[in-house]
């Protein structure tokens, strides 16, 4: 795969952000790796089929992830964007995933929120403008597909974030970085009007990431990405009274009539 670079013209930082966001798009994944199932880890979350991709380097640029209480955690090895002498270079990272909240005994946990955080370092040095910069951005999709431990017709969650970084405002070398999104599954359904006991269940994430660096003819601009984290927050199960728990159940079939209604 031919990386995506190319010669210094004229970028703005309205510009950075056109390209962020159209690098955080869906992915030609051209390159893949499948990293497999991890958990259940306490108290009963699993990451089911973890794969990364990237339409414009080689993978891994996140790696095998290490699964602890609650989450997953990467250390990538070349998650990097660099350019120098009037170049300019993306590094498009994508990870897919689902996300199951089931106990060893059987009972349902809820993902009460999802959190992306990640971190890294950046350069910018050299003689410029403001237009030798840096820029990250990540965009996180959340399809909720089931609650209570029933299926139910997906629910979509969508939560961003950004930053950059220029030679003006921000030079030198090996300087930290960090950006965070978060999505409040929980409230969210709570503001849909999304009947639960429990909560959501089950649910698929895609997480598009993109480091953006932009140089002029005698500046040089690097972003490194050297920490990526998600985490969930669960909830285990509170079993309600029998007839609680059937009324939860008409709302749930009710709401998946509707929703069905609405799109035939």
């Amino acid at each position: 795969m031919v990386k995506r670079t190319g010669h210094f013209t004229k970028w703005s930082a309205t510009a950075v952000a056109v390209v962020c966001a159209l690098c955080s798009t869906s992915l030609a994944q051209a390159a893949s790796i499948n990293y497999g199932n991890f958990g259940p880890v306490a108290p009963g979350i699993s990451f089911l089929n973890v794969i990364e991709s990237s339409g414009t380097d080689g993978v891994p640029l996140y790696d095998v992830p290490t699964p602890f209480n609650t989450g997953l955690s990467f250390s990538p090895p070349s998650f990097v964007s660099a350019a120098a002498a009037g170049s300019a270079d993306i590094t498009d990272g994508q990870l897919n995933f689902a996300i199951h909240g089931l106990d060893g005994n059987g009972n349902d946990v809820a993902i009460s929120s999802i959190n992306l955080s990640e971190g890294g370092l950046f350069n910018l040095v050299g003689v410029g403008t403001a237009a030798t910069q840096i820029a990250v951005g990540a965009i996180m999709n959340v399809k909720v597909t089931e609650i209570d431990g029933i299926a139910v017709l997906p629910i979509t969650m969508i939560g961003n974030a950004s930053l950059s970084k220029n030679l003006v405002a921000n030079p030198g070398l090996v300087q930290p970085w960090n950006l965070n999104v978060l999505i409040d599954v929980e409230a969210q359904l709570t503001t849909l009007g999304v009947p639960f006991l429990t909560g959501a269940t089950r649910a698929e994430v895609v997480i598009n990431n993109s480091l953006v660096s932009i140089s002029q003819p005698v500046s040089n601009a690097s972003v490194f990405k050297n920490s990526f984290v998600i985490s969930i927050v669960p909830t285990p199960e509170v079993v309600p009274e029998p007839s609680t728990l059937a009324m939860a159940g008409l709302a749930l079939c009710s709401l998946g009539v509707a929703r069905g209604r609405k799109q035939a």
